[in-house]
């Protein structure tokens, strides 16, 4: 993924404590912009203009500077909606975002470091979709199921199945031999799904089981499962047993896209301002549109205009 394209970091998905102070903009000096008490200082923006290949930060065009300005909008918008429903920007999601940017740093050398202040930048924006799926795991009904299953024809099968794991057998080496499922040659693995996917009845018979575990036979429209439960319930960042940080955030918006399409109605509707030489933000179309076209350009950094 392209380290200058930030929005992307979301649109793909629907994918420390210092950098979060660092990256909100400098104390002193004309803001380039504000969304409720962030601040794009003019020493962000003149790095962010540095970051993605500006030689002459002096006079920038002005489609160029709407656009940075608009993203870094986009961005804070989507921390301060979430941190004002009660989840909070966090290390976990930093960390996150350093590994993807180290990533694209890689593919990229001429992508400035991490620890620079156009990095720090990167980063923040790149943390934001971890800070949604978040977000929306402890404000929405999301769940996931984390199991591995054999499937059989009878009932009497199920039960010589589950007695062969209770005298100490593999799962997914007994699911290679004799489940008659898709999944059989992968040892029945169905990975971390939201239950909505299976039928209710795989559904009730893995919640039965109350945790980690092996479930009773349980028929279905398929025949009859013996299921291996890992985990039932809200997935946690962090647990990397079952999910990575990005698997878990790419979980959330491929399940829950209409949770995350009521929660981006409230995005603009928040204390927005921009520098009218930057342009003028439309909450409708979420863009910074630069006020005099005619002009072609904005001077950002000339004092005698602060």
């Amino acid at each position: 993924m392209n380290a200058n394209h930030p929005r992307l970091v979301v649109s793909a998905l629907l994918v420390a404590l210092s950098l979060v102070a660092s990256a909100c903009g400098s104390v002193g000096g004309t803001a380039v912009a504000t969304v409720g008490e962030a601040t794009l200082s003019e020493e962000d923006f003149e790095a962010i203009l540095e970051g993605t290949g500006t030689e002459n930060t002096s006079v920038v065009p002005s489609e160029t500077a709407a656009r940075h300005v608009g993203d870094w909008i986009f961005f804070e918008s989507w921390i301060d909606l979430v941190e004002q429903g009660g989840t909070e920007l966090s290390v976990l999601h930093l960390e996150s975002a350093r590994e993807e940017y180290e990533a694209a740093r890689a593919l990229d050398p001429t992508v400035p470091a991490a620890g620079t202040r156009y990095g720090r930048i990167q980063q923040r924006y790149r943390a934001v979709p971890h800070l949604i799926a978040d977000h929306m795991i402890a404000v929405a009904d999301v769940s996931a199921l984390c199991s591995s299953h054999l499937l059989v024809e009878t009932q009497a099968e199920a039960i010589a199945a589950i007695a062969r794991l209770d005298a100490g057998e593999d799962f997914a080496a007994l699911a290679a031999e004799v489940s008659i499922g898709p999944s059989g040659p992968t040892g029945g693995d169905l990975g971390c799904v939201a239950p909505a996917v299976f039928v209710s009845e795989f559904v009730d018979g893995a919640a039965a089981v109350g945790g980690a575990g092996i479930s009773d036979p349980v028929q279905s429209q398929f025949g009859w499962h013996v299921i291996n439960v890992r985990s039932f319930g809200p997935p946690v960042r962090g647990r990397r047993q079952e999910m990575t940080s990005d698997e878990l955030t790419s979980f959330v918006f491929n399940n829950y896209g209409a949770e995350f399409q009521q929660l981006q109605t409230e995005l603009f509707n928040r204390d927005i301002s921009v520098d009218p030489r930057f342009g003028v933000f439309d909450p409708n179309t979420g863009e910074v549109v630069f006020g005099s076209p005619a002009t072609g350009a904005v001077t950002g950094f000339d004092s005698s205009q602060s």
